[in-house]
């Protein structure tokens, strides 16, 4: 059993990383972070994140454009305009190498499997929006209150698949 739930971890995890790491391309962010993990959490195929954000009303597509928001916001404030950011469009880079997640992405993710595993069972999607929804600061915790999300009904929405 446990040979089992480890194969689909690692299969589950390979998708995970790939899809936070094109989410990052996307938007045009050199280090995926927790909101890279939370998009890509939604495309895994066990549809456990989908399912807790279409009981927020929130698609993929919402969630990705308000951190883009958000991340504009952030440069604005700081006196910087996302038309003079470097890395505004998409980033093209080679696949190789480990993935650098930023800390947050990581402790998200740290979250996440040990919710699993505290459970028995293979990690899900549904984990990863438990895990970044922890997360109290930085860009995905504003993007969840821009979208009028409540972080403590997505753990509770997490826990309950």
């Amino acid at each position: 059993m446990r040979f089992t739930r480890a194969l689909r971890d690692m299969r589950t995890m390979k998708q995970l990383f790939a899809e936070t790491e094109a989410e990052a391309d996307r938007l045009g962010d050199q280090n995926p972070g927790a909101e890279h993990l939370l998009l890509a959490a939604l495309s895994l195929p066990d549809g456990s994140a989908q399912r807790i954000f279409d009981g927020e009303g929130v698609s993929q597509g919402a969630l990705r454009d308000a951190i883009a928001r958000v991340h504009e916001e952030a440069l604005t404030s700081a006196g910087l305009s996302e038309a003079g950011r470097s890395g505004a469009q998409a980033l093209e880079r080679p696949r190789t190498g480990p993935l650098r997640l930023t800390e947050p992405a990581q402790a998200a993710f740290r979250r996440a499997t040990a919710l699993a595993k505290s459970e028995r069972r293979p990690i899900s999607g549904a984990d990863v929006v438990a895990g970044v929804a922890e997360l109290e600061h930085g860009t995905a915790a504003r993007t969840l209150e821009l979208l009028d999300i409540s972080r403590s009904r997505l753990i509770e929405a997490a826990r309950a698949r």
